[in-house]
């Protein structure tokens, strides 16, 4: 028993000696070059004869007691021979021992230089569905083979672990599209996680109505990490870029804003805390972010809110966005994210927006007429829309000393046509005090005129309307000033550069608020119109020199004091051919006109201005006869009627007279009547008596 023991022991021994030989045999052989070139001759034939285009690889490298895989230059033609797919290098290193455990555990994955040419159109297939079609069917012929067999068994699926992941010099061309990365690296270590992406780079075109447009974008460093309680993101040197190879569009336009669309040149920093990513929904704060567009000048220097995204809604809370010298928050905001699949359009909106803001901080992008605008403003509104309308409602602005207030509510419509674009507001009410006009109006770089006679109006409220439209601006509304009140339109044409309008009050102290004692109170109506060409005015200038305003004003004077005359119906004209002012007073009569003329050349000089008096006599044209006829006729008529209405309403009271005393003459006959008739009832009543009295003393003495 013990022999064959011995034997048996030793036939096992041989053929476990056998089977070690051929296993470290068959070992040595795969890590052989040759052999694994011959393999992988083999696998690129067959994968060329299945893709049915050219596979080709390098070489290959499986190192079994290293643990790794090396392959180099792999490239793939499609259907049309052109490049698809190229790499240089890809490098597995497996742990083969987790695979008892079925999983699989990659701890080091590197891929470098990958070259990707992807190509679709609506009208054909991608170029690399071929590889799709050819492995769908493989997949589904194994599929239908094995489904009775794999059916009654519980299948256990691997686990699959990456602990460390390069990408390196990765250039994919989609359409018209490229898109570059430097590098990726993705580390992992029990639950942490982190990925770098360095130097990413995407580049397009965008086709517009007035031609193409080249974008680029490039990240300096995304940076994301996983604990796996939270998360974070933090994007650097992000770099946006558009060009749309045209002049900007504030070139020759020293008014207009900087700001670009097409030239934007963008910088920005991001971080971000990550509370949860679903497929429906994210929520994330971001604690930091900071934005300049060197084209524009636009600067955010810091933006943080909290983000909620869920059903295609971004709920924001806690917004705070910090200018350069600006601040604005509001604690909540609804954004519709636009989505052409499920049929939703952009929409927004706020709750109160509050902040301290300063408008020299816009004034390089979008009005440079403010680039001295430095008076604190605080602000307060609400701020909704969509892609065609923005609206401001509750709007409250004014200057932190409360010199001035305005209360407002406005929209801007037609945002994808400037030609369409308006704003419109309309202002409840506006107060300025003390010298806040004055101080308002230094702060642009602008010639000053009438200041003084802006200070003598005092307190200044208004209420009206004004609309920015296409080359034109337009103002209406009450003034209500010290020296009275002023009903006007005004309109900015920006195409013709005039200022043209109409003013009208029923009560102005005009004397007073122009320096001219001896002026007073007006009522009357003024049409006006001055030039705001500075190429026309600046040759007026050369030519005549002066300070004045360009342009004329005609008035009609209802009633008006000047000393101790006072006149009504005066048509008044005013010309200013920007050195002097001439003008002419007509005050018509019947048979005689009082004239003046005068003239002045400094509108802060008013008491030197030079008054001519004068009379014209004239006989009265045909037209004024025949109304002065008219009018004497209307009055005789007038006087007739005026007598018949009297003659016929002293025939009325006549007879109202006549008819009162017949009704009193008629009721005193009645009452007449009446006391004859009692007294005759009670002369029968007293006879009766007395019949009856005798009748009784007849009956009494009959009976004696």
């Amino acid at each position: 028993m013990k022999g064959k023991l011995l034997i048996i022991l030793k036939v096992f021994g041989g053929l476990t000696a056998f089977c070690l030989s051929m296993v470290a045999g068959a070992v040595f052989l795969l890590n052989t070059e040759a052999f694994q070139n011959k393999l992988l001759h083999r696998a690129t034939r067959l994968l060329s004869e299945k893709l049915q285009t050219r596979v080709e690889i390098d070489s290959i490298s499986i190192g079994l007691f290293s643990q790794d895989v090396n392959l180099y230059g792999l490239d793939v033609e499609d259907l049309q021979q052109r490049k698809m797919l190229q790499m240089d290098h890809l490098s597995v290193s497996v742990s083969l021992w987790p695979l008892l455990q079925r999983e699989v555990c990659i701890t080091n994955a590197a891929v470098d230089g990958v070259r990707a040419q992807i190509h679709t159109r609506p009208d054909s297939a991608a170029n690399y569905q071929f590889i799709i079609d050819a492995f769908r069917k493989d997949s589904t012929k194994v599929k239908t083979d094995t489904v009775a067999a794999d059916s009654t068994k519980k299948k256990e699926k691997l686990t699959l672990n990456l602990n460390k992941l390069t990408l390196s010099h990765v250039d994919v061309t989609f359409n018209d599209q490229g898109y570059h990365l430097e590098e990726l690296l993705y580390k992992r270590k029990g639950s942490q996680q982190t990925a770098t992406i360095s130097d990413l780079q995407r580049s397009w075109v965008s086709h517009t109505k007035k031609g193409d447009v080249d974008n680029r974008l490039t990240v300096g460093n995304l940076i994301l990490w996983d604990d796996g309680s939270s998360q974070r993101a933090e994007v650097v040197d992000l770099h946006f870029l558009t060009d749309n190879h045209l002049p900007r569009k504030n070139t020759g336009k020293p008014k207009r804003g900087f700001f670009d669309a097409g030239h934007f040149d963008v910088s920005a920093n991001l971080k971000a805390d990550i509370t949860s990513i679903r497929k429906d929904s994210i929520v994330a704060a971001i604690t930091q972010c900071s934005a300049v567009d060197r084209g524009s000048g636009l600067t955010v220097k810091s933006l943080t809110t909290k983000v909620l995204v869920a059903n295609g809604v971004a709920h924001l809370s806690d917004v705070d966005i910090r200018l350069q010298q600006s601040q604005l928050k509001f604690a909540k905001a609804t954004v519709q994210l636009p989505s052409k699949k499920q049929q939703r359009a952009l929409a927004f909106s706020t709750s109160p927006i509050t902040g301290r803001v300063i408008l020299q901080d816009i004034a390089r992008p979008f009005a440079p007429v403010l680039s001295k605008f430095t008076i604190p403003l605080s602000l307060r509104t609400t701020f909704s829309g969509n892609a065609e309308e923005l609206r401001f409602d509750h709007v409250s602005v004014g200057t932190t000393d409360k010199l001035l207030a305005v209360s407002a509510q406005g929209s801007i419509t037609g945002l994808k046509d400037k030609h369409q674009l308006a704003v419109r507001f309309h202002v409840n009410k506006m107060t300025a005090r003390q010298n806040i006009p004055e101080r308002i109006i230094n702060q642009f770089p602008v010639k000053k005129f009438m200041m003084k006679q802006l200070g003598r109006l005092g307190t200044i409220t208004y209420t009206g309307d004004f609309s920015v439209l296409y080359k034109k601006e337009v103002f209406q509304g009450l003034l209500n000033t010290q020296g009275g009140a002023i009903d006007f339109d005004l309109t900015l044409d920006e195409l013709n550069k005039y200022v043209l309008g109409t003013a009208r009050t029923k009560n102005f102290q005009l004397g007073q608020v122009m320096d001219m004692p001896d002026l007073g109170a007006i009522a009357c109506k003024a049409d006006f119109r001055f030039d705001i060409s500075k190429p026309r005015t600046a040759l007026m200038r050369r030519k005549k020199g002066g300070k004045l305003p360009i342009g004329s004003v005609d008035a009609e004077v209802y009633e008006a004091a000047y000393k101790k005359i006072k006149v009504r119906n005066v048509v008044a004209h005013l010309v200013s051919d920007g050195a002097v002012a001439d003008g002419n007073i007509e005050v018509k009569g019947g048979r005689v006109d009082m004239l003046c003329s005068f003239s002045f050349t400094n509108t802060n000089e008013m008491r030197k201005t030079k008054i001519k008096p004068g009379i014209r006599f004239h006989k009265l044209s045909d037209e004024k006869r025949a109304a002065k006829e008219e009018r004497k006729a209307a009055k005789k008529a007038a006087k007739e009627q005026e007598r018949a209405a009297k003659a016929e309403e002293r025939a009325a009271k006549r007879a109202a007279k006549e008819e009162q005393k017949a009704a009193k003459q008629a009721a005193k006959e009645q009452e007449r009547a009446a006391k004859r008739a009692a007294k005759e009832e009670r002369k029968a009543v007293k006879a009766a008596a007395k019949e009856a009295k005798r009748a009784a003393r007849e009956a009494a003495k009959s009976s004696e």
